[in-house]
């Protein structure tokens, strides 16, 4: 009863003068804002975060996978490279043997010409020698008989002095001419015989080298072959491998994309939560301006309702006056209503990064001049789609790959809020930061973390190390991303 009747004693004055929507205006603006802020715990992100996990498990099978063919695909190249040396090598060896037999060869041609040329000179001179040898003989052996004397019959045969003396010449210059020409057939014959024997001798060596290196020709051949057989087997592993390789990027992926797809659902689930807030925010504000408006209807009202009320009063008191006996009432008795003050509105703000930009400068205009998260490293994989001419396949890369040594310090590049920390065999432990304007940065492969999940962390503020990658080494990966658009980070960064 006590609350029925001050229920009663309130609502009357309140409905009597209008000011009910007031009063519940100021009931409204007094809840605590804090409360209005509080989001619930949406199920789909849950359900997202669950898929992810499902996603990243596969992943990491996948990824076992494809660094078991890249370790063989990694052995293979290098044989393949050290057989594809030794085989380039042979393969010249074995163009210069051939071009050196080949010239020896037109050279023991032009020899074996030569020494039949030769040869056929030799045997006319031995035939012409034969036979001045033989008339020859044949004179000497007719001197040896028949002595001066046969010159002289001769002479004496003459039938006149001027006959005999011609005999006599004519017999002398015989004699000479034919020792002389004896002479030198004999003198070219010598010299024939030393050609063709300096010739048979340079044509025995170049035999002889030829011999050699068609005997070098034939074990290079020999070794060629074998390469080549290596080589093409090494080549048929090759293709396997790459197939398996291709096969695992296709479903390495596949499945990247699937995570793209879950961070564009969370990016969508953050907007859509942006976007009630929005709302609510609008809402709140049209509820205040209409009940600002009927705070001011019903100032007007009351102002109205009191000029009434004192013209009525004015009008009993001086009716009063007119009538003896009675005391006007007193002026004290007027209706003592309840004067609302303007109380001052808390607004939300529209953009959930106020705290961010309490750390955080202003990401756009640091465009050119953000530190690098490692120091001394080397970009080993550039941002964007790279083709790989051996393997015919694409590679893409939504950030840049920085290759360090293991264990070195890995820093956020701007002040922000550790929104997300995973893990992913493709990238090892992963860490996102929100900063202002929508805009996220990527640091994975690390292998320890110095942050938590919502902290609020400071530009260069120690993330976390760079993780040891299966085949050696670490490689720090590093994105950027403006909303749902990949950055390029170089173009982002100090240079």
């Amino acid at each position: 009863m006590p609350i029925v009747k001050i229920y009663c004693s309130l609502y009357r004055p309140l409905a009597r003068w209008n000011l009910l929507p007031f009063v519940l205006m100021m009931f409204f603006v007094a809840l605590p804002l804090s409360e209005a802020r509080s989001v619930p715990v949406n199920r789909e992100l849950g359900s997202i975060i669950n898929e992810r996990k499902s996603v990243e498990l596969t992943l990491k099978n996948l990824k076992k996978q494809l660094d078991a063919y890249q370790t063989k695909l990694n052995v293979t190249a290098r044989k393949e490279s050290q057989s594809l040396k030794i085989l380039e090598n042979i393969r010249s060896q074995i163009l210069v043997l051939e071009r050196l037999i080949n010239e020896n060869q037109q050279y023991m041609s032009r020899l074996d010409d030569d020494i039949d040329r030769l040869g056929g000179e030799l045997d006319s001179n031995r035939t012409i020698h034969r036979k001045v040898s033989e008339d020859f003989r044949r004179t000497a052996v007719s001197v040896y008989k028949y002595g001066r004397n046969r010159e002289a019959e001769h002479l004496f045969a003459s039938g006149s002095a001027n006959e005999a003396l011609i005999r006599s010449q004519y017999m002398g210059f015989f004699s000479r001419a034919v020792r002389s020409d004896v002479q030198k057939l004999e003198r070219a014959a010598d010299q024939l015989e030393n050609s063709r024997m300096t010739l048979e001798k340079s044509y025995r060596e170049k035999a002889a080298a030829v011999s050699e290196q068609q005997k070098q020709l034939r074990t290079y051949d020999e070794s060629k072959k074998e390469k080549e057989k290596v080589l093409a087997e090494l080549k048929k592993n090759k293709k396997v491998y790459a197939g398996q390789i291709a096969e695992t990027q296709k479903k390495r992926k596949t499945l990247q994309s699937r995570i793209q797809g879950l961070v564009m659902a969370e990016q969508r689930v953050i907007a859509a939560e942006k976007e009630r807030q929005r709302k609510i925010l609008e809402a709140r504000r049209l509820e205040q301006q209409r009940l600002e408006a009927a705070r001011l209807e019903n100032k007007r009202l009351e102002a109205k309702n009191q000029e009434e009320n004192r013209k009525g009063s004015e009008q009993k008191e001086v009716a009063a006056q007119s009538v003896p006996g009675k005391k006007g009432k007193k002026k004290s008795e007027k209706q003592a209503e309840p004067a609302f003050s303007r109380q001052p509105v808390r607004v939300v703000p529209a953009s959930p990064d106020i705290e961010l930009e309490k750390v955080s400068v202003n990401f756009e205009r640091a465009y050119g001049s953000l530190p690098w998260p490692v120091r001394g490293g080397v970009v080993a994989q550039r941002f964007g789609s790279v083709e790989d001419r051996d393997l015919k396949i694409v590679r893409t890369n939504n950030g840049i790959d920085i290759s360090v040594p293991v264990g070195t310090p890995v820093r956020a590049v701007s002040g922000g809020k550790v929104v997300q920390i995973a893990y992913m065999p493709t990238f090892g432990n992963i860490v996102i930061v929100r900063h202002p304007d929508s805009y996220l940065t990527v640091y994975a492969n690390l292998g320890s973390l110095r942050v938590a999940k919502n902290e609020v962390i400071k530009s260069q503020q120690l993330i976390g190390v760079s993780g040891k990658m299966p085949e050696g080494g670490s490689v720090v990966h590093f994105e950027i991303w403006k909303g749902r658009v990949k950055q390029n980070p170089e173009q982002w960064l100090r240079r």
